[in-house]
């Protein structure tokens, strides 16, 4: 059995590349009054460092066609929740996998399901967490239309963390408050 590489939290928060590529990748759901994604807000204003990000998820070229965007040994990180549950984040080549005391609760690759937590229990997971940390949980996160100005809150005292260059804050916190709604 392959063994699964852990990185910590800090060292990928510490890297403005993968946070950049974590909102692209993670919130393709949402769309900026606009009609622009995350992905295209941040591919038009910002630098991506690709050759850290083909490191961090295994990519070599025919990962795609060969195994469909999954590695055997992918990197993740775990953050531990203020309930004593174990949220994980692996890191393929084409998915990214969430996982909650080791049952896989969502995904953005090939079988895409995402917004698995309500916001009560993002809140519950997350009370004492640092704010930068409770990015790796926001793209599970449903919430309803009465709960998005609480939510945009949530949002921007997270990613007020996080240099996004060019890139409109504001409409980064948009498009994953629109990505979060049921």
């Amino acid at each position: 059995m392959a063994v699964k590489q852990v990185i910590t939290s800090d060292e990928l928060l510490a890297n403005q590349h993968f946070v950049r590529w974590f909102l692209m990748m993670n919130f393709p759901e949402g769309i900026s009054a606009e009609g622009c994604s995350v992905f295209e807000l941040i591919e038009e204003n910002c630098t991506l460092d690709t050759v850290f990000i083909d490191h961090l998820t295994g990519y070599y070229e025919g990962v795609l066609e060969e195994n469909d965007g999954y590695v055997d040994m992918p990197k993740r990180v775990i953050i531990p929740l203020d309930t004593g549950d174990e949220f994980c984040v692996e890191f393929h080549p084409g998915d990214t996998i969430y996982f909650m005391n080791g049952n896989e609760i969502g995904c953005t690759g090939g079988h895409y399901k995402i917004r698995k937590l309500s916001l009560a229990q993002f809140l519950m997971y997350t009370a004492h967490m640092q704010e930068c940390r409770k990015l790796f949980l926001l793209p599970m996160v449903k919430i309803s239309s009465g709960e998005k100005e609480n939510m945009t809150k949530i949002i921007q005292s997270v990613i007020c963390n996080f240099d996004l260059q060019a890139c409109s804050a504001e409409k980064v916190c948009a498009c994953i408050l629109e990505n979060c709604l049921e």
